[in-house]
């Protein structure tokens, strides 16, 4: 099987809603879905349609953590990639802010 879609979810701002909230970028045969949560625990959810939807790899951002990816990843079983964006500690403080 070619690999044909991603999807990355991110925080937003709190008011988002992730049906609606969303940007689909399609090129040379990838289709990557970018899709904004209005807080942390909307995030399985929002995984879990992805996955059903066809999406072959999942890409969490920072403010998720390792909590949450690992709710993800069992979530959306063992055959859908998931990654989580981290920072370094020097970026700690602006994280913080």
């Amino acid at each position: 099987m070619s690999f044909t879609s991603m999807g990355l979810i991110y925080l937003g701002t709190g008011t988002e809603d992730p049906a609606v909230h969303r940007a689909v970028i399609e090129h040379g045969g990838l289709r990557t879905t970018i899709v904004a949560v209005p807080n942390v625990g909307t995030v399985v959810d929002v995984a879990v349609e992805m996955a059903e939807g066809g999406t072959q790899m999942i890409e969490l951002c920072g403010a998720f953590g390792p909590v949450w990816t690992a709710r993800v990843i069992d979530a959306v079983g063992p055959h859908i990639p998931v990654g989580a964006v981290t920072y370094g500690m020097e970026s700690v403080h602006a994280v913080a802010e």
